[in-house]
């Protein structure tokens, strides 16, 4: 069905059930309807929105109008695409009636994105994106704007053929906006070997290389094509093939409580590649995204197999999660392609397989480099508690730390869970009752959740329980956490990340600002991933040449401890980066 096509929309609630309601719906129904939304129950949130628009006596037509935005959601997520995109197309075409919100009317343009991204309309979707990107934000919805600009550059990036991305060209309005299109264009003009196209568009790139307004980077990125058409002249333009598995993600906005990992991944990997375009434009970075998302609905397999038939990469970055990258490692492995991983944890990645490497270390790993930093400080502490939130990767995190203290000597270790979810809020946490009264060595905490935070510390207050020494997993570094929680932690926290948010030389600094300034996003974990996995293999392959995938994974077997963290840990695996950040946090009194 086109977007917009009218078709029969049979509401869940029956007519007899609407029939049978005495009262009308109040407009608390919408809040209700919402919260509904958050807790996934997406069918009977459904069915709330549903009867707020049937039962329209007494209804302000702010909330009908919201109502049917929040019906579309609901549909959305419910898999019904097509009835979604048809209620936001009516909410539109209505889009000058009084009452309505500019929030709801701004909200369902890019909802109707996501919509026919969904639907295979992938040039309309990036369209649509771009034009919410571009027009003014009504309060409190500057975050979609940064968001649907950013899809718009991804769709642009990974997803479109170089002439269609020149329609996205003609809608930017700043020159840089252009510049980042034109350059998208040109590359992917390069990457098809289509030399005819790239020599008759570098006009446009001279012309818009003399716009006042250009910033230095992208006015550097457009004089580096010019370079690029010599080497091509000179018959000397090299490539490197790489295939990038990212779970690329475009969900409804209100959906995500986080943006998709996979989208803040690729941002970090794209802007090594223009800065490597800049530094080194005559070997280009021939680069092609598969999406590993369930939503493509194939499997990592099938995606990877796809990819490596249809792109023959040297080397393949990602993916993410775990289980992702097991499975697209033993294709790699059957295919005899080496495949690193940027964030994946499990050791079977690596050490089962010898084409596999990751950047992260194993969670069990990371409690026990936790636990390193403690016996620096003590060599057999007497007693120590880890109260891990209760999810697998972090508990293991937890047990990991009391095995290495257990190996060193300490007998009294304690070892408890707590859940995050709402219905065990008052459960009892037999391990504090255990540690009640009692002053440990040291406390670990690898916790994500800042309600299990707040909760736990809540607890060994009440219970009297002091330590030595505090420990925490990486949340414990982000400004939101530490300022909530930093008048609780009177004596600090020490934590663990395997990233650097806060460059520590100039010439990080300054790749961060280009990140910004491309993507118009902060400096994030995923951003250092993606940077130092791909900054990695660049800078092995300009010391190192090698002809096929063996002897990539033989350079890469041989290759040094990557220092891109500063880091002082060192870990074994098959990791290409074997190096994790301590921080310490002095509280502030």
């Amino acid at each position: 069905m086109a977007v917009g096509e009218t078709i029969a929309y049979k509401p869940v609630v029956a007519s007899a059930q609407l029939a049978a309601q005495s009262q009308p719906i109040p407009e608390a129904s919408l809040a209700q309807g919402k919260k509904l939304f958050a807790r996934h129950e997406y069918a009977a949130a459904q069915k709330v929105f549903e009867s707020i628009l049937i039962n329209t006596a007494n209804q302000q037509p702010k909330t009908l109008y919201a109502a049917r935005l929040w019906l579309a959601k609901s549909l959305f997520m419910l898999n019904n695409t097509e009835d979604a995109a048809l209620q936001l197309n009516i909410l539109l075409n209505n889009s000058q009636a009084p009452g309505l919100d500019p929030r709801t009317i701004y909200s369902a343009h890019f909802d109707l994105a996501s919509c026919r991204l969904k639907l295979g309309q992938t040039l309309p979707a990036a369209l649509d994106y771009l034009n919410v990107g571009l027009s003014a934000a009504p309060a409190g919805t500057d975050n979609i704007r940064v968001l649907a600009l950013r899809n718009a550059k991804l769709i642009a990036s990974t997803m479109l053929e170089a002439d269609e991305v020149s329609a996205l060209e003609r809608v930017a309005k700043t020159s840089d906006l252009q510049a980042f299109f034109l350059n998208e264009r040109m590359q992917k003009y390069l990457k098809s070997n289509n030399y005819k196209a790239f020599r008759s568009t570098l006009p446009l790139a001279k012309a818009l290389i003399a716009s006042p307004s250009l910033s230095k980077f992208f006015r550097q990125l457009l004089e580096s094509l010019t370079l690029q058409e010599k080497a091509i002249a000179a018959n000397s333009l090299k490539e490197i093939r790489i295939g990038i598995l990212l779970p690329l993600e475009f969900p409804i906005y209100q959906y995500s409580s986080a943006l998709p990992a996979g989208n803040l991944v690729y941002p970090g990997i794209h802007t090594r590649t223009l800065i490597h375009q800049i530094m080194q434009p005559e070997v280009l970075l021939n680069t092609a995204t598969a999406s590993t998302s369930e939503e493509t609905g194939k499997s990592v397999a099938s995606v990877s197999e796809r990819l490596i038939e249809k792109h023959r990469p040297m080397i393949i970055l990602g993916p993410i999660f775990s289980n992702e990258t097991l499975e697209a490692s033993q294709v790699a492995k059957q295919k005899k392609i080496p495949l690193i991983s940027p964030t994946a944890t499990d050791r079977t990645i690596s050490s089962g397989n010898s084409w596999g490497f990751q950047l992260n270390p194993t969670h069990e790993e990371r409690g026990r480099i936790a636990a390193r930093e403690l016996l620096k400080k003590t060599s057999k502490p007497t007693a120590a508690a880890a109260l891990s939130e209760k999810k697998p990767y972090l508990e293991e995190m937890a047990k990991g730390f009391l095995d290495e203290l257990m190996r060193a000597g300490t007998k009294n270790i304690v070892f408890g869970t707590i859940s995050a979810h709402p219905k065990d809020s008052n459960a009892p946490i037999p391990a504090i009752e255990k540690i009640a009264g009692m002053t440990l060595e040291a406390l670990y905490l690898p916790m994500d959740d800042p309600n299990v935070i707040d909760r736990t510390l809540s607890l060994l207050a009440s219970s009297q329980t002091d330590y030595h020494m505090l420990l925490g997993s990486e949340i414990w570094g982000e400004p939101d956490v530490i300022s909530r929680f930093e008048k609780r932690i009177p004596k600090g926290i020490t934590f663990f990340s395997d990233y650097h948010t806060g460059p520590a030389s100039a010439n990080m600094a300054e790749i961060a600002k280009k990140h910004n300034l491309v993507w118009n996003i902060p400096s994030s974990s995923y951003f250092w991933y993606g940077h130092d996995s791909l900054d990695f293999l660049v800078s092995l392959l300009s010391i190192k040449q090698v002809k096929d995938g063996k002897a990539l994974l033989k350079a890469l077997r041989e290759a040094p401890v990557f220092q891109a963290h500063y880091s002082s840990y060192n870990f074994a695996g098959g990791n290409v980066n074997r190096s994790m950040n301590v921080l310490r946090y002095h509280a502030k009194h």
